[in-house]
């Protein structure tokens, strides 16, 4: 037994030194069939997985680039692709407020291109926490490989770009969230980017060549997330994490996190209206998407909201509006987006905890602070849709109640030691979705990153899945990182 192990151990070396510059699918032990998932998964800090920019956007390789480095790589990917990318080019055109009618210019062998208009319904999910089931959480790992699947990606060696169609908000946090969740479940960050600006504008500008028609290819190939042997499930702020940083440490809750060494620093990604509780935020949940269906029938307001306005406690202000324009939606400059930060007071150094009203909204931000400024940092997913959910109503008869009922809850947040500018909102407007007692009192919130890193761990045998023939299926962890 000693022997073989140490025979493991060699082979391992030996691929270690030799590895440099190899793409991942060739890593020996996958080769060999051997599932060294316990010796070799690596969990990733905040700061590794942080990108810092290029002043000039032009020269970045991935995160956030520009037409002009895309046109690049599209005309000729063979010979311009980035250093140690081996697999193919796949962008996304999203669609979610109509198509532009203009497609980029493929060659359907090593560059592949899908218009798509339902991208949340393939990267998001609703999902429960163990204190408050969310809408529009980044997906299992299930959802991620099925998402692979469709159009043929291998995660252990293709580049994946996400671009807005036509300019809009909605196009925009759609890219940056699907960003964020490939790189949740393991995606190097070496090989994902967002493109500054749509495909309508750059085309216009003479930056990218693109054509009035689309005709549909896949590789035909894909991977899963399970043969990368990497876990970025820290990048998920969980709503036990913040409370326990906010409160020092004094918690009984299970499975947080520790409060950073560096310390923390929180960040309100929302219009300055929501930062200072003078405007209502949606109600977490799809299905409160409309008061009309409340339990108590009574109630006809069409709009639910959370059960109070205001923002968690210490939270400086980084408004979302500032940090792009407001036409084109390209990013602002480096220095601009510097600037922005640096006025919230941001001292270097710190991790930064960020929120939205959701998570794809706070992931516009997200992508600012963590892929382009470079910045330690952990998105709170549920944002404000949770946490203002999270209050004390005591309701009269007939009046819907709110997630709390106990004054005493551990998930409480309408208290002045967790959050500030408390505003309760009407009542009529609050839908019902009260916590069991049990939820009330539950010590932990760390339900979906359990399951993820499950999922990660899983048996690695079969993930690799090819949903046609001729190309490799990749499968493969990196040893050599990155």
């Amino acid at each position: 037994m000693k022997f073989k192990y140490l025979t493991l151990l060699s082979l391992i070396f030996v691929q270690l030194i030799g590895c440099k510059g190899l793409p991942e699918y060739l890593f020996l032990p996958q080769s060999m069939k051997l599932d060294l998932t316990p010796f070799l998964f690596r969990v990733y800090t905040p700061a590794e997985l942080a990108t810092l920019s290029n002043s000039d956007f032009n020269l970045n390789e991935s995160g956030l680039i520009t037409g002009t480095k895309l046109s690049r790589y599209l005309s000729n990917w063979a010979n311009n692709r980035p250093a140690g990318v081996y697999g193919n080019l796949v962008l996304f055109q999203i669609q979610t407020n109509g198509t532009s009618g203009r497609y980029v210019f493929f060659d359907g062998k090593q560059t592949f291109s899908y218009p798509i208009a339902n991208l949340p319904d393939l990267l998001t999910e609703t999902r429960d926490d163990g204190v408050l089931s969310v809408d529009n959480l980044v997906p299992k790992g299930k959802k991620i490989s099925d998402f692979f699947s469709i159009y043929g990606i291998d995660p252990a060696i293709d580049y994946v770009v996400f671009a807005q169609d036509a300019s809009s908000l909605a196009n925009l946090t759609s890219a940056t969230f699907a960003y964020y969740s490939l790189l949740y479940w393991g995606f190097p960050k070496e090989r994902l980017a967002v493109l500054n600006g749509s495909i309508a504008d750059l085309t216009t500008a003479n930056t990218l060549f693109t054509t009035p028609s689309y005709t549909y290819t896949n590789s035909n190939r894909a991977g899963s997330t399970k043969t990368l042997f990497r876990d970025h499930t820290v990048l998920q702020l969980t709503i036990g994490d913040l409370i326990h940083a906010i409160k020092n440490g004094n918690t009984i809750f299970e499975e947080v996190d520790p409060i950073p060494t560096e310390g923390f620093y929180i960040i309100d990604g929302r219009p300055n209206a929501s930062y200072t509780g003078t405007t209502n935020s949606t109600a977490s949940g799809s299905k409160y998407g409309n008061c009309t269906t409340k339990i108590n029938s009574t109630f006809v307001t069409n709009t639910c909201v959370v059960t109070f306005e205001g923002r968690i406690k210490s939270a400086s202000n980084l408004v979302p509006t500032d940090l792009y324009d407001g036409t084109t939606f390209q990013f602002k400059s480096f220095s601009q987006l510097q600037t922005y930060l640096n006025n919230t007071g941001y001292p270097s150094g710190k991790q930064i905890y960020v929120y939205g009203e959701d998570a794809t909204k706070g992931s516009l931000v997200w992508f600012i602070l963590h892929q382009v400024l470079g910045k330690p940092t952990r998105l709170y997913e549920g944002g404000w849709k949770q946490y203002g959910a999270l209050g004390l109503r005591t309701p009269s008869s007939g009046s819907s109640p709110s997630a709390i009922s106990q004054p005493a809850s551990y998930w409480r947040t309408d208290i002045v030691s967790l959050s500030e500018n408390n505003t309760a909102n009407a009542d009529a407007n609050v839908p019902n979705y009260q916590l069991d007692v049990s939820r009330q009192f539950v010590k932990n919130s760390n339900k979906l990153r359990s399951e993820d890193k499950t999922f990660l761990r899983g048996s690695s045998s079969g993930a690799a899945a090819s949903s046609g023939g001729g190309a490799p299926t990749g499968g493969g962890g990196n040893a050599c990182g990155g």
